[in-house]
């Protein structure tokens, strides 16, 4: 858990529209930058950046109050020692801003860590997370799709203003923004590189519970599903049907199996890889 080169970033473009103010961090975050990120995020002469954890970066570079840290455990020296996997009890103090950089996927009970992290989140205040999307197997117990986050972080639960990216960890010269796919629609992505999601949403009001539910059933609960589909003409119909009975004829009768299996699993990968989705927007830097 802590501030690489994405992380950075995304502070960075966090703090043009937030005040950081007092903040809380889902354990103490450390600094992981090379001497290649320090230079590209032009941080050489920063005395604070060679710190071991971030407080004092935040403090100095992002104008935060103070920064206090949450964890399990008070072996990194956390200021608050409570299991995030249990309900928070005696909340004394709020903060403005809780960021979660690479914490979540390490925790079980992540319902409640992310009920926690809102209750511990000031009316107003600003949530941040950075945590595995794709191709992180074994990294923690969770890796975590836009689709979770958008049906939280919605207005119907108490937030506003929710933006979700996307970067490859390799890559440190794009990121890709995630806009909500259309109802009865789903967001999938696959990928061949790691893939990380960065999550910015304010908390506006408190609410008794939350509703979480995937956005394709709730239409299909609600009868809406066809209301949605596209009606093709007959042209396209034909022509789909067509090139469908070709994959057929390929497929059965002419490609072994094996091979026939290998092709379709690669066409589906390709099909929904993050970067020729249509719900992604690419952002350079």
């Amino acid at each position: 858990m802590g501030i690489s080169f994405h992380e950075y970033k995304f502070l960075e473009r966090m703090f043009d529209s937030n005040k950081f103010g007092d903040v809380l961090t889902l354990g103490k975050q450390e600094i992981i930058l090379d001497q290649f990120d320090k230079i590209k995020l032009n941080l050489g002469k920063n005395i604070y950046i060679n710190d071991q954890y971030i407080d004092r970066v935040l403090i100095n570079n992002f104008n935060a109050k103070k920064v206090k840290s949450i964890d399990n455990s008070k072996f990194e020296g956390a200021d608050i020692i409570m299991d995030m996997n249990k309900p928070i009890e005696n909340i004394n103090e709020k903060f403005d801003t809780i960021i979660d950089f690479g914490v979540s996927e390490h925790i079980f009970n992540v319902t409640q860590n992310l009920n926690n992290i809102s209750k511990l989140c000031k009316i107003g205040g600003t949530i941040l997370h950075s945590l595995p999307s794709n191709n992180n197997c074994g990294h923690g117990f969770w890796q975590f799709s836009p689709e979770l986050f958008f049906s939280l972080y919605s207005d119907a639960n108490g937030f506003s203003n929710t933006e979700i990216f996307i970067f490859n960890t390799h890559n440190k010269y794009e990121w890709w923004k995630v806009n909500k796919q259309q109802a009865g629609e789903r967001l999938e992505l696959s990928s061949e590189v790691p893939l990380y999601i960065a999550v910015k949403t304010s908390k506006k009001i408190d609410v008794d519970s939350v509703i979480v539910q995937q956005s394709d059933y709730v239409e299909r609960w609600n009868d809406k599903i066809e209301l949605n589909k596209k009606n093709k003409n007959i042209v396209s119909i034909i022509c789909k049907n067509i090139k469908d009975n070709v994959k057929k004829l390929l497929f059965n009768f002419f490609l072994t199996i094996k091979f026939s299996e290998k092709v379709k699993g690669r066409k589906s990968m390709t099909k929904n890889n993050f970067k020729k989705n249509k719900n992604l927007t690419n952002i350079k830097f």
